[in-house]
């Protein structure tokens, strides 16, 4: 009889046990994953993202060459209207887009630049500079390419990109993933457009999101992060997990200690 009875109390230690396990590792186990279900197989390629277009306040390197050197100096000068930043130890002469989206370059005057890509940049002081120089080139860059990313990340704030296409997934891992709290099924998108801001929700488990005009991120892009509804709960209790999580061990102990004295 005292064996049997021994028998049944380990048996209901055991499951409370297996509970205490599986309620710890809930979170972990239901959580689902980025692009849930997706099986091996080559995705046609997407829609081609939209070039960025510049906008005002963008930071813009503009340099000209010529195989003359000094022929090109005049176009390369200093001017009060543009701001000098360091980066891998070169300094960058740029221009700021003023508040009307327009630049003032040396001898051309005021240039409107807002609402043009980078190509088409280079493209239009190419033509004007041909008027000046023979055999020169001129480079346009945007400077200060950022990212930000909010919300239920590990690093949230500002980021750079690092190179000229960047898809979401790289964008978020910039900031170091997201969070055992984070909503991967509503991420919020915020992209400055040249009729307004557009606000877009994007779920990352879904398989499809490689064909989205949104996989890829642009410049001055806001991404979002909700906290899940769901484990809200679980977030708010988290810093006394370690306080739970000894009370369990205790009372476990005092189960066992019971039962063999009994």
């Amino acid at each position: 009889m005292q064996h049997h009875k021994l028998m049944r109390h380990s048996y209901l230690l055991w499951l409370f046990l297996l509970a205490l396990l599986a309620a710890s590792c809930s979170r972990k186990l239901d959580q689902t994953t980025y692009m849930y279900g997706i099986r091996d197989s080559l995705y046609p390629n997407g829609p081609v993202p939209d070039e960025y277009k510049i906008e005002v306040n963008d930071q813009l390197y503009i340099q000209v060459i010529s195989d003359d050197p000094q022929n090109a100096v005049f176009l390369n000068l200093i001017q009060p209207d543009r701001a000098n930043i360091s980066g891998n130890n070169t300094e960058l002469i740029t221009y700021l887009v003023d508040e009307n989206g327009d630049i003032y370059f040396l001898l051309m005057g005021k240039i409107h630049v807002a609402g043009l890509t980078v190509e088409e940049l280079r493209r239009l002081l190419q033509g004007k500079v041909d008027n000046y120089l023979a055999n020169a080139a001129v480079f346009v860059k945007l400077v200060g390419r950022n990212i930000t990313v909010l919300g239920e990340v590990d690093h949230p704030g500002q980021h750079t990109m690092v190179k000229n296409r960047l898809s979401i997934f790289e964008a978020i891992g910039t900031a170091g993933d997201v969070t055992d709290w984070g909503n991967y099924g509503d991420v919020m998108l915020i992209r400055e457009m040249p009729e307004g801001k557009l606000i877009t929700h994007i779920d990352l488990l879904n398989p499809d999101l490689v064909n989205s005009p949104y996989y890829y991120i642009l410049p001055n892009d806001v991404l979002y992060v909700k906290l899940d509804k769901k484990v809200r709960g679980e977030k708010n209790l988290a810093p006394f997990s370690g306080v739970f999580l000894a009370l369990s061990i205790i009372s476990t102990a005092l189960l066992i200690a019971n039962l063999f004295i009994k």
